[in-house]
C-alpha cells in the first residue's frame, strides 16, 4: 500500500532540456533549436538455425542492424538545414542535389540537478523526404523530415554503445 503513491526525488529530463546539433559533412554545425521533435529507433535482426531439431531454435546469427530516424522542424529549422546542405551539394543544373549530403545529429540532454550529459548520436544522416501537415489554428509551420542514418549510437562515459 506505501508504493501505491510512490515519492519520486530526481527531476527527469524534458524537451526544454535537449540540445540538438546537425554537423553537415565538411560543412556547417548547426545549434537547432528551432525543432519540435526527433525520433529514431533502432533493431536487430538475428536469424535461426534449427536443422533436425523438432524445429527448436540451435543457434542464431549476430544478425544484421536496421536504423530509422526522422525529426520534426519549424520551417526556420528547416530552411536553416536546407541552406547548410545546399552548401556541400552536388549541383545538376540549376538544382542543388541536397539528399546525398552527409550530416550527424546529436542529441544532448541533462536533467536540472544532474552532472550526467545523456547523448545519443545519429551518423551518416541523408535527407530523404519531408511531409507538410499544415491546417488553420494558432499552431506554428511545421515539417516532418525523414532521415535515413547509417547507424545510431548512445555515448556512455566517453563510449559509442551500439546494438552491433
Amino acid at each position: 500500500m506505501n508504493q501505491e503513491f510512490p515519492t519520486v526525488d530526481g527531476i527527469s529530463p524534458s524537451w526544454a532540456d535537449i540540445q540538438a546539433t546537425f554537423t553537415v559533412t565538411g560543412g556547417d554545425l548547426l545549434q537547432m533549436s528551432d525543432i519540435a521533435g526527433i525520433k529514431w529507433s533502432r533493431k536487430v535482426e538475428v536469424g535461426e538455425q534449427r536443422g533436425t531439431s523438432g524445429g527448436r531454435v540451435m543457434a542464431r546469427t549476430t544478425g544484421q542492424v536496421s536504423y530509422e530516424a526522422s525529426a520534426t522542424l519549424y520551417r526556420s529549422g528547416l530552411r536553416k538545414l536546407q541552406k547548410a546542405l545546399v552548401k556541400k551539394a552536388p549541383t545538376r543544373g540549376n538544382e542543388a542535389v541536397i539528399g546525398v549530403v552527409a550530416f550527424d545529429l546529436l542529441v544532448q540532454h541533462t536533467p536540472p540537478g544532474e552532472t550526467e550529459i545523456y547523448t545519443t548520436k545519429i551518423v551518416g544522416c541523408r535527407y530523404l523526404g519531408d511531409s507538410d501537415d499544415m491546417k488553420e489554428g494558432t499552431e506554428s509551420d511545421k515539417v516532418e523530415v525523414t532521415l535515413n542514418p547509417i547507424r545510431i549510437v548512445n555515448i556512455l562515459d566517453g563510449k559509442e554503445v551500439s546494438l552491433l
